[in-house]
């Protein structure tokens, strides 16, 4: 999936919404991009669905009414996108990676969403899904046009979660080992990459990762790395968000990347590139 400059600098977390539905040619977009957000670089592929809010008619489930326990921390969404995916190695992060591509498509359509992990009634999701026994919902998605002023309770949590704030670039991206800043030059092409990373949204606005730059200036190679919150991170179970936050920053990472016309992939390499010592763990390598 294609995904513009424009689409990264565009998301916000958007609570507020104005209630209107969809268009056909909205929801078929959405629609598409559901199937063109994999498969990911790691992990199993996630499924997701498109729902109805009300009785829109969205989605494959037309006439649903779908609740599924925002605790009020989301006003007139016209729909959700509910997504499951199968316990195994680095399901959270291809959870991630998948639902941020759809995020940043409905953001190049003008389109809100908010990713929400923590307060949500996984059970009602599972059940609107027909949860497998090996699957966990690690999140899901308002959608929808912005409402055109913002509710109190929207203001609040954005606020208190400092959401338009972002850690400066030395203490998230590193050159030879974590604890050395790295320095591009505006010039470098992977200036915007790393950028994108930055602006990327993640669970209380943590801004987990790390990446550990190694290889010559003509070849480099980028580490990504879990900076982990253990306790917060599992309070979940299963569900590993700041693991899902991974998988957000790689979808960031590769976007810009194509963007810039810069070769590469990601991969899991066979070692740890990098001594590991906690709670930094690695989680995956960018290399052409």
């Amino acid at each position: 999936m294609q995904l513009s400059s424009a689409s990264i600098d565009r998301r916000i977390s958007v609570r507020s919404y104005s209630g209107e539905g969809l268009s056909p040619a909205q929801t078929q977009a959405i629609v598409q991009a559901i199937e063109e957000c994999g498969p990911p670089p790691l992990g199993p592929r996630p499924r997701f669905r498109l729902v109805a809010a009300s009785d829109a008619g969205l989605g494959d489930a037309p006439g649903q009414a779908v609740k599924v326990g925002t605790y009020g921390m989301i006003k007139g969404a016209p729909a959700f996108i509910l997504g499951a995916v199968e316990v195994l190695p680095f399901a959270n992060e291809a959870f991630g990676y998948c639902l941020e591509g759809i995020v940043l498509r409905a953001a190049e359509l003008g389109l809100g969403t908010c990713w929400l992990g923590g307060g949500l009634r996984r059970g009602q999701v599972g059940e609107i899904l027909s949860l497998g026994p090996n699957e966990i919902v690690p999140c899901i998605t308002p959608i929808g046009a912005p409402a055109d002023k913002r509710s109190l309770l929207d203001r609040i949590v954005r606020s208190s979660a400092k959401g338009d704030s972002r850690r400066p670039a030395r203490e998230l991206f590193f050159e030879g080992e974590p604890g050395h800043p790295l320095e591009l030059g505006p010039g470098s092409p992977w200036t915007p990459v790393l950028e994108a990373v930055r602006k990327a949204p993640s669970a209380s606005n943590k801004q987990p990762w790390r990446i550990v730059k190694s290889g010559s200036s003509a070849t480099p190679v980028f580490h990504l790395l879990l900076d982990e919150d253990k306790v917060y991170n599992s309070v979940m179970g299963e569900v590993k968000i700041q693991n899902v936050d991974m998988g957000i920053a790689m979808r960031h990472f590769e976007a810009e990347a194509r963007n810039q016309g810069l070769p590469g992939s990601w991969r899991r390499l066979p070692s740890t590139p990098l001594a590991e010592s906690a709670p930094i763990s690695y989680i995956a390598t960018w290399a052409p």
